[in-house]
């Protein structure tokens, strides 16, 4: 089974990105028929009012539930007071999965996602060595660094400082999205680190395909390709 690990969809307030607009998940789940990916799990947009997103995606993801699972979204300092009762909502009533975060978790987050024991996916855009304090602390949650540390990033030390983080703890894995320079995907595998890389294309805006293909040309061994492409994530969630 192939799941693309990190998808957005639905609405946002702002006008001025499609990422902020309007995501299509008609978009994506076209372009995941037309490349063999099986689910996907779909993330809110936007960056604010998280509680009104979050339902948002359960109902996206109550409309294809053979096909997307869906991550909650808040803000560390809008929510903070409040993080207990949005994650209980998001976890026991919603269904979602996991957590997405924008920034570094805090412990007010960290207590809750500790007791869920769900996955967090975060993008740190490119600060990632503080998130060994996050692993250290919370041994047991599954923490993913979203894009391999950043967004289309061209920053050697940060790539240097996620493989230094996935191989010395546990709980701490990468999405490949976006990771466009790939002698860094090929340096995880070379380093022996492919079970703690995630498929993931961060589309629509990135094209599920190509991101796909990105794996594909590693040439894996099929059942170490098969973990990047979704038994890793499937296994994090329980699946």
């Amino acid at each position: 089974m192939i799941i693309d690990s990190h998808v957005h969809a639905g609405y946002s307030d702002a006008l001025l990105h499609s990422w902020d607009t309007f995501e299509d998940i008609q978009v994506s789940l076209k372009r995941m028929d037309e490349h063999g990916i099986d689910r996907a799990i779909v993330l809110p947009i936007g960056s604010d009012n998280y509680d009104i997103h979050n339902r948002q995606t359960a109902e996206i993801v109550a409309r294809y539930p053979k096909r997307l699972l869906g991550y909650a979204k808040l803000s560390q300092r809008q929510d903070a007071g409040r993080v207990e009762p949005l994650l209980r909502e998001a976890f026991e009533k919603l269904g979602l999965v996991g957590l997405k975060l924008h920034g570094h978790p805090n412990r007010e987050i960290m207590e809750v996602m500790a007791r869920y024991n769900k996955p967090v996916l975060a993008d740190v855009f490119g600060d990632v060595y503080p998130l060994r304090y996050v692993a250290e602390q919370y041994p047991s949650v599954p923490i993913i660094i979203a894009h391999m540390g950043k967004f289309l990033g061209f920053d050697g030390a940060m790539r240097q400082a996620t493989l230094w983080l996935v191989r010395t703890y546990p709980n701490v894995y990468f999405d490949t999205s976006s990771v466009c320079e790939h002698e860094w995907l090929e340096r995880t595998v070379a380093e022996g680190l492919s079970h703690k890389m995630i498929f993931g294309s961060d589309g629509p805006a990135l094209h599920c395909g190509v991101e796909l293909s990105r794996v594909k040309m590693l040439n894996l061994p099929k059942d170490r390709e098969a973990m990047v492409l979704g038994g890793t994530i499937a296994r994090l969630l329980g699946m």
